[in-house]
């Protein structure tokens, strides 16, 4: 898909699948590291888990290996998140969300917190996320759901009714998906003996509070080495007075 299709995509109904974004090494070599990571933190009890201790997350891989601060700055994904969010704009959170065998479904929701915003909400995107597959989404393993074109409506979805528009995601291990952070959206339910890994990299407009505080997350040493652009996406640039 050219970056043309991609942002037609994305305008029109708020998500697209980059197929084969990631080299095979690569997808592969994102899945071991974040075994590792899950496995680590569950050992050390710092782990964040829901579902009834049946999915986890792990926060701040910025942090967590240098393969992550490669691809938080894959262009064809930041040319994307710039198109829906202006050249300036910066990185909220970067996770691992593993979906064990047994994990239900999740509701229906647009990203915090747009569904906090006034209404009707803005057709422009104040987030945007972004999903690295690093399993095969299936029937069985809970395809990400979403609900096409849903970020122009103005509202978030109801969790107390049923969508008859909802789409599951096809997307295999090394594609990437954009979507807006108002376009509607949930994990489907893991029915298979295997979890289902991806990561999320989240983004904001330069202006808003980012999920996680990357200067006290991010380490002197990440960022001695940063690239402009991943200095750029720490929020260095928008802060004044502020020098890396």
């Amino acid at each position: 898909m050219t970056k043309e299709e991609a942002v037609a995509e994305l305008d029109e109904h708020g998500f697209a699948v980059l197929k084969e974004a990631l080299t095979p090494d690569q997808a592969n070599a994102l899945r071991d590291r974040s075994v590792v990571l899950a496995a680590e933190e569950r050992a050390a009890g710092s782990e964040h888990i829901y579902h009834d201790g049946k999915s986890q997350r792990v926060w701040s891989l910025v942090n967590k290996g240098r393969i992550y601060e490669e691809m938080i700055q894959l262009p064809q994904v930041l040319e994307l998140q710039q198109h829906l969010l202006g050249d300036d704009c910066v990185l909220s959170s970067f996770t691992v969300n593993l979906i064990g065998p047994g994990a239900p479904a999740g509701s229906l929701h647009a990203d915090y917190p747009v569904a906090s915003f006034p209404k009707p909400l803005p057709l422009g995107a104040f987030y945007s996320n972004t999903i690295y597959v690093l399993d095969d989404f299936t029937e069985e393993n809970g395809a990400t759901l979403m609900v096409p074109g849903s970020y122009k409506r103005g509202y978030g979805p109801d969790p107390e009714k049923q969508y008859d528009d909802v789409v599951k995601i096809s997307a295999s291990k090394g594609d990437i998906v954009i979507f807006h952070g108002a376009t509607w959206h949930a994990s489907g339910a893991n029915n298979s003996e295997r979890e289902r890994m991806i990561l999320l990299g989240y983004f904001c407009r330069s202006f808003i509070k980012p999920q996680q505080d990357n200067f006290k997350l991010v380490s002197p040493e990440v960022v001695e080495r940063a690239t402009p652009t991943l200095k750029r996406l720490l929020g260095y640039d928008c802060q004044s007075g502020l020098r890396a």
